[in-house]
């Protein structure tokens, strides 16, 4: 196998709604997919194997409306944005993430695995490795972040061991490197689930929820970014935590997004609150909002705030950073009822303006594009994705289809074959 170089691509954040996620952990647990094989399990819908080919491509991890199955589709770009092939998954509950040069897609709840495909022949699966480890139920895996060609993290949100891997490995054996342990940032588990590198650092999302006797959980506590040397894979002291831990102490709870933008040269990170509304937490259910983190300093800075329950405009679930000044920012109201809205980062306002079709429908994921659009993915009668021009903030009167539902999407350049 030739160690590829690698590069972190923009992938979107994970499915917000709880509802969901429990109807796709039950379907993620009952669909499976053979070691390095490369057989479709998705009725027929995988192509027989597409090479020579050139150009940017769109993965998109997608399901299917019932959580039954789910499947990698590859679009062509500079053909339309259409589906020119599919790769088998392994189940619904599933995310896609590149190093530059093949698409990784991540088995999370129960299926605890990493396969890698080649990005010109979906008929080809170069492997698929168990990322389980020890845990007796999962680990599951939810993020992968790449270093280079030998070395990926892995962060695994059901166990206290964040992973270092080999993309590269030969065998499953060879696959895991190390682990870093993140058990001192909560008695249970400290739900690690973003992570990003920027200047030789792992910045590592913490939800620290607490998990109730009646499965659901609450965000009980504050939320906490670690980070990693990833020189010497040692946690960085940052001067910005209480009762002895050593990360980064966040205003905002329950985080899922995490972004770090070249031109402002700040990481973001979007807090949720409690958009569970559950009760045993008795303070105002909005402690969530748009956070800054200057990655050398680590100085922190809430730039918007998500209001009080008697004021506010919903749940702040995901969002892109274009520059410094434009961010998109979805908000959430109930179940599939999210609205997409503009704000400047630099002031912290929020647009009143909404583009027609992007209010209360049941927004999936937010990334952008090689195209200079953000992609912005859909579940409705006619699944697939908004492009919204980041030049002129129009959006495009054709829409990206793709059969089932778009859960997140990687972009990737496939160089012209030497053959």
């Amino acid at each position: 196998m030739i160690p590829r170089t690698s590069r972190k691509a923009s992938a979107n954040s994970p499915d917000h709604r709880r509802q969901l996620l429990r109807i796709s952990l039950i379907a993620s647990a009952m669909i499976g997919l053979s070691a390095c094989s490369s057989d479709s399990d998705d009725d027929g819908d995988t192509d027989s194997g597409i090479t020579d080919l050139s150009g940017q491509y769109a993965y998109v991890a997608t399901r299917a409306a019932d959580y039954g199955s789910g499947r990698i589709d590859r679009l062509s770009l500079e053909q339309g944005n259409v589906v020119v092939g599919s790769y088998p998954a392994a189940g619904s509950n599933i995310d896609v993430d590149t190093d530059g040069v093949s698409p990784y897609q991540i088995g999370k709840f129960m299926v605890d695995s990493i396969t890698r495909y080649d990005a010109e022949d979906t008929s080809i699966v170069d492997y698929q490795y168990s990322v389980k480890g020890d845990e007796p139920i999962t680990a599951n895996p939810t993020d992968l972040v790449f270093s280079g060609p030998n070395r990926a993290y892995l962060t695994r949100r059901s166990s206290n061991s964040l992973w270092i891997i080999d993309p590269a490995a030969e065998t499953e054996e060879e696959f895991k490197l190390e682990e870093i342990d993140l058990s001192a940032y909560d008695t249970d588990l400290p739900d690690m689930t973003e992570a990003i590198i920027v200047d030789d650092k792992l910045f590592v999302l913490l939800e620290r929820l607490q998990r109730l006797e009646s499965g659901s959980q609450i965000p009980d506590k504050s939320a906490y970014i670690a980070v990693i040397n990833t020189i010497t894979n040692t946690e960085i002291d940052t001067g910005m935590g209480s009762d002895g831990l050593l990360g980064i102490e966040l205003d905002v709870t329950n985080p899922s997004a995490l972004q770090y933008n070249e031109e402002t040269g700040l990481i973001y990170v979007v807090g949720r609150g409690n958009y569970f509304e559950n009760e045993n937490i008795t303070d105002d259910f909005h402690s969530g909002g748009v956070q800054s983190i200057d990655p050398g300093s680590y100085e922190t800075s809430l730039i918007l705030d998500d209001g009080t329950d008697a004021e506010n405009e919903g749940f702040f679930v995901d969002m892109e950073i274009i520059n410094a000044d434009l961010g998109y920012l979805l908000t959430y109201a109930d179940f599939t009822v999210t609205t997409l809205r503009t704000f400047n980062p630099a002031s912290g306002e929020l647009s009143a303006e909404i583009l027609p079709g992007l209010e209360n429908v049941d927004i999936t994921t937010l990334t952008q594009g090689p195209d200079n659009h953000l992609w912005v993915g859909i579940n409705d009668d006619s699944p697939g994705f908004h492009r919204i021009d980041l030049a002129t903030g129009a959006l495009a009167e054709e829409r990206v289809a793709t059969e089932l539902v778009p859960m997140n999407v990687v972009f990737i350049d496939v160089p012209q074959s030497s053959d």
